[in-house]
């Protein structure tokens, strides 16, 4: 017996979304249950259809978790405000027909990507410029700062060891500074911006979870801090990326992401 619940999620994990909607629209006329419509809001072009087919999951089946669990990171708020439809409410729903209805506070971002991996070189294009903003707020910090002072101070007293010692305190403080930096940069953007920053925005890249949800506070700290630190080293965590199969890094690894090209397309599933 077919099992298409497994082939629309097979096609997920491969990001073939096209093919996924396909087949969720073929479930969802013959079979549509509360699993068919998480599937549909996974694989949803729009940050609204994503939400109608979740609130839709749960209509079928109010205790079905995985759309529970993924409405609360979206509206935390409302979380364990959810309730109860009654049987006779319950009516099948013509995806093609009758698209998600939304209530005026939830808000409706343009259309979602279409989840085509970023190359490479477009990923670390990105990176460059995003790099070029946190060095530039670096050393603008450091100079109000005067981090720069007792460096220039030891120079002029041209006691070679007095050198040595503020160039050690001026590295520490530098790198110290380029990480806050970063983390204020970063995560700030990636939570309110659904995974772009500045760099991200001009290449038109994002960065999602890898079976397509938004990604987290908790997801942009480890990613964008934790992540970034453990990839510098000697740059292999960038490298990384060269040879893995969906050209993750290792600070993608170790939040579950993947960069995806941002696709100019409004049509809904």
């Amino acid at each position: 017996m077919r099992d298409r619940l497994a082939e629309i999620q097979q096609a997920l994990e491969a990001f073939r979304r096209d093919e996924a909607r396909a087949l969720v629209q073929e479930e969802l006329d013959e079979n549509p249950s509360a699993a068919a419509y998480y599937l549909a809001a996974q694989a949803a072009r729009r940050e609204g259809d994503r939400v109608g087919y979740l609130r839709k999951a749960l209509e079928l089946d109010p205790d079905y978790q995985p759309a529970a669990d993924e409405l609360a990171q979206i509206f935390p708020a409302e979380k364990g405000k959810r309730e109860p439809v009654e049987a006779d409410e319950q009516e099948p729903v013509e995806i093609a027909e009758r698209p998600p209805v939304l209530s005026p506070k939830e808000p409706v971002n343009a259309a979602q990507p279409d989840f085509r991996l970023a190359s490479i070189s477009r990923r670390w294009l990105a990176i460059v410029i995003d790099g070029f903003i946190v060095a530039l707020a670096t050393v603008l910090l450091l100079l109000a700062g005067g981090a720069m002072a007792p460096l220039e101070a030891a120079m002029v007293s041209a006691d070679e060891a007095a050198v040595a010692d503020a160039f050690s305190q001026f590295q520490s403080t530098t790198l110290m500074v380029n990480l806050l930096v970063s983390g204020i940069y970063n995560v700030p953007l990636m939570v309110l911006f659904n995974g772009q920053t500045l760099g991200k925005m001009m290449l038109r890249l994002r960065v999602v979870k890898k079976r397509g949800g938004r990604i987290t506070i908790l997801d942009a700290l480890l990613r964008n801090v934790f992540g970034y630190t453990v990839s510098q080293i000697f740059l292999l965590g960038y490298l990384w990326a060269l040879f893995d199969r969906e050209n993750q890094a290792w600070h993608d690894k170790m939040a579950g992401t993947v960069v995806v090209v941002e696709e100019r397309q409004e049509v809904s599933l």
